[in-house]
């Protein structure tokens, strides 16, 4: 437990630091929009794409894979919506939001920084197959759970809309085309690998930067109050519900760590610019990533010990 209280420390003083230097002035959102901007259409792009390619040839085969990465997104959405419901915890767009942020984790800009902390560049390799296989059915289906619950049933368009997002996602079409260039033995250059390889290690102070310029911790006792259920949701059944599909439906041991510890992850921040852009309560979520964010620091060391990797 100790170790992993170690290896979480680094990770929320940067994000702390990123905290501080916004409330002093130093930073403010438009640097955060760029780091974000530069995180999403640059860095994580070249960490991703270089990831895969190195470690695409050994992607999973079977089934296994795939049903222990999505199950989750059918089971624990479920799950979250029945607590809303029994709680009376408001309208469509209070239900639809608390289904859609319980399996929305932050993989990438926290994700793989305590990935890559906690198991090295083997974990952060292994991590980046689960994101390559998570991240499609992760946007997809996520935003088709809130869709569902807003309107009380799927339409054909609004999975056509999400599917067309997602055509333009950087982070899919990198890891789409490091697992292609692999698969097909396209050779890649040294010089440019290693050039993605720098790039790419900027990827976790730049995120780290970006999540402590993101969060406002002022409100947390009162959000607290308020989305206790959510975070333990999102922050222990998830992952739970991810180790019992990995554990029925084996991979490799490192792949199923890295995967299990993604998934016990706190909410994604992108959850409050996808509620937003459905009609849902920005507040509200915001107030469920604030909460997971700061209580991640202690649930994560406990997944690691879990886990056998601290």
């Amino acid at each position: 437990m100790w170790n992993g209280l170690r290896i979480v420390a680094p990770l929320v003083l940067i994000v702390l630091l990123g905290a501080a230097l916004k409330r002093g002035g130093f930073l403010n959102g438009k640097d955060r929009e760029r780091m974000t901007s530069l995180l999403y259409w640059v860095v994580l792009p070249c960490l991703l794409f270089r990831s895969m390619y190195l470690s695409g040839n050994v992607l999973p085969k079977g089934w296994n894979m795939l049903l222990a990465t999505y199950l989750p997104f059918f089971l624990v959405p479920a799950f979250a919506l029945a607590v809303a419901w029994a709680r009376r915890s408001g309208d469509r767009r209070r239900l639809a939001l608390c289904a859609m942020s319980a399996v929305r984790a932050n993989n990438v800009y926290l994700g793989l920084p305590a990935v890559f902390l906690a198991m090295g560049e083997s974990g952060q390799a292994a991590a980046s197959i689960y994101i390559a296989v998570m991240l499609p059915g992760y946007n997809l289906l996520t935003t088709m759970w809130g869709e569902a619950v807003l309107s009380g049933g799927l339409s054909l368009k609004a999975a056509i809309r999400t599917l067309g997002r997602l055509a333009k996602n950087p982070l899919v079409s990198s890891c789409i085309l490091g697992l292609l260039f692999a698969l097909l033995n396209i050779p890649v250059h040294d010089t440019l690998l290693i050039s993605m390889d720098m790039v790419g290690k900027m990827a976790v102070g730049l995120a780290l930067f970006s999540l402590g310029l993101g969060i406002e911790f002022s409100n947390l006792p009162g959000a607290l109050r308020r989305t206790w259920p959510d975070v333990l949701i999102k922050l222990f059944v998830h992952p739970a519900v991810s180790l019992l599909c990995f554990a029925i439906w084996p991979v490799q041991d490192e792949l199923a760590r890295a995967a299990v510890l993604l998934c016990a992850m706190p909410t994604a921040i992108n959850t409050f610019i996808l509620a937003e852009g459905m009609g849902m309560e920005g507040d509200y979520v915001s107030d469920i990533i604030t909460v997971s964010t700061a209580a991640a620091a202690i649930t994560i060391p406990v997944w690691l010990v879990i886990m056998g990797i601290s």
